[in-house]
């Protein structure tokens, strides 16, 4: 059953993909933003953890969060319709469409270790590793592996051919290591709930558990840690902003403490990209350990 839902999704996206470039752009990103909405009403646990989370987000404010998570789903809508048009970008469309320019403090951090560039599902994130990469700056992306084949081909094809090299999540270890030996950028995702492992920080005034391996690898190898994220300007926008920041954190040499440390200064970092287009963070799973129970994506 799960081979046969896979096909359908795959032969689903590949249909979906020509659709997606064969029409003028904003009618694809209206048709991506519908989709949005319907699936915003249709699928009653996504939505219920997009409340959760942008509640926090939205300082308590129950009306405001439900306006955020709505929207949310709407421009999750229009990225998956830039997802699916990625085949067609090229360096100078990415370089027109999005906003940034500051490159010499990327460049600077980078020194001869690398950064570990980390983001959350916000926003635009591949177009904001085809931006670095169009810079002739090499970046490795982590990605986790779908079971259907021909869907993580599908995945893997379009991110490579914005530039960028992926790496499995369940095989990252040493390859992290070289890129970052390399002078690269890795890209690592950090809004991954982590029940049995990880780190408990707190983001938005509450405990999370996420990944310790942008610490880790930091603490080990001197790598900076910048967060950072592409955003799009109004709902059917073509063109994006763009921000990084450096994560600042001065170690002490008790390695547990300087693991828990860093990745707090990182999630408070996380925490006024997502302001900065709260609507734009794609949240539709249950990342607070308060909200394990209430049912998993």
């Amino acid at each position: 059953m799960k081979r046969v839902a896979g096909s359908a999704l795959y032969l689903s996206l590949i249909a979906a993909s020509w659709l997606a470039r064969s029409v003028p752009l904003r009618v694809a990103y209206g048709a991506g933003r519908l989709g949005g909405r319907a699936a915003y009403y249709l699928w009653p646990g996504g939505r219920r953890r997009s409340q959760n989370a942008m509640r926090r987000v939205a300082g308590g404010n129950r009306a405001l969060a439900k306006r955020y998570a709505r929207e949310s789903f709407e421009y999750y809508g229009t990225y998956l319709i830039d997802f699916l048009r990625f085949g067609s970008f090229t360096p100078e469309h990415v370089i027109a469409a999005v906003d940034f320019d500051d490159w010499p403090r990327i460049e600077e951090q980078r020194r001869g270790n690398g950064i570990l560039f980390v983001t959350m599902h916000f926003g635009n994130w591949d177009l904001a590793g085809a931006a670095i990469t169009t810079r002739g700056i090499p970046m490795v992306a982590v990605a986790d592996t779908f079971a259907h084949e021909g869907i993580n081909r599908l995945v893997v094809g379009a991110r490579s051919r914005l530039g960028m090299r992926v790496l499995p999540a369940e095989r990252t270890g040493p390859e992290v290591l070289r890129a970052l030996q390399r002078n690269d950028v890795v890209a690592l995702l950090a809004d991954v709930p982590q029940r049995n492992a990880g780190v408990r920080v707190e983001f938005f005034g509450d405990t999370v558990s996420v990944p310790d391996g942008p610490a880790r690898i930091a603490l080990r190898t001197g790598a900076p840690i910048m967060v950072g994220g592409v955003w799009r300007r109004g709902p059917l926008g073509e063109r994006y902003d763009a921000d990084v920041e450096l994560v600042r954190f001065e170690p002490s040499g008790e390695r547990d403490a300087d693991i828990v440390g860093l990745t707090q200064a990182m999630m408070e970092a996380l925490e006024r990209l997502i302001h900065r287009a709260p609507e734009q963070w794609y949240i539709f799973r249950n990342l607070w350990l308060a909200d394990a129970g209430l049912g998993a994506a």
